[in-house]
């Protein structure tokens, strides 16, 4: 690893089992976040013996199975808009309806395990679960599933590969935060315009 990362490392060592819980919640949310290299770097850990390979496996499932229930419940409270609005400008609202619906007929419950690992589908789909069908207790049979195999596939990554995953994900961890700060400067920007513009109005 370069030294210019080795002082970040050691403080993720310190703190991994909270920063794999909080990337991973963060990372379901769909903002620009390298919550899976992080995940990745924890496993690298687990193979030195630093941490547990198993509890860092589970919270990281349990931080995307956090944010998974505040999608699934998103449209009862009417905070799903923005993602309908993403959706309509993206694919147009009845292309993108229709891509959600064909999921969900083709794989039913089985659409939250498989439509984990498309994040595309996930962002849409959760909030929608209710409507096709989908009752709480088997949404969370079938998130806690997905989202255990999505944790044991990064942290699993980063175990087998060892210090080239802290390499590479060290690396790759900056270029991850700055399009995260770029993406998080561009949001309230747009916003700050938007009201400027409707006061000017």
């Amino acid at each position: 690893m370069p030294e210019s990362l080795q002082p970040f490392a050691a403080w993720l060592v310190q703190h991994t089992y909270i920063v794999v819980f909080a990337g991973a919640l963060v990372d379901a949310t769909g903002i620009p976040f390298p919550g899976r290299l992080l995940l990745v770097a924890a496993g690298a850990f687990a193979a030195r013996g630093d941490v547990s390979l198993p509890l860092v496996i589970v919270l990281g499932a349990a931080g995307a199975v956090a944010t998974d229930h505040l999608w699934y419940f998103s449209s009862a409270l009417g905070a799903d808009r923005p993602l309908k609005a993403l959706c309509r400008v993206a694919l147009g609202a009845q292309r993108c309806s229709r891509a959600t619906t064909d999921w969900f007929e083709r794989y039913g419950a089985l659409t939250i395990v498989l439509g984990r690992f498309v994040a595309g589908v996930r962002l849409l789909a959760w909030p929608l679960a209710r409507k096709h069908g989908i009752s709480y207790p088997m949404f969370v049979l079938m998130d806690a599933l997905g989202a255990l195999l999505w944790s044991a596939v990064w942290v699993g990554l980063g175990w087998l590969l060892g210090e080239h995953a802290l390499d590479a994900a060290g690396e790759a961890g900056w270029v991850g935060l700055g399009v995260a700060a770029l993406a998080v400067l561009g949001f309230f920007s747009l916003r700050l315009w938007r009201r400027r513009s409707a006061a000017a109005s």
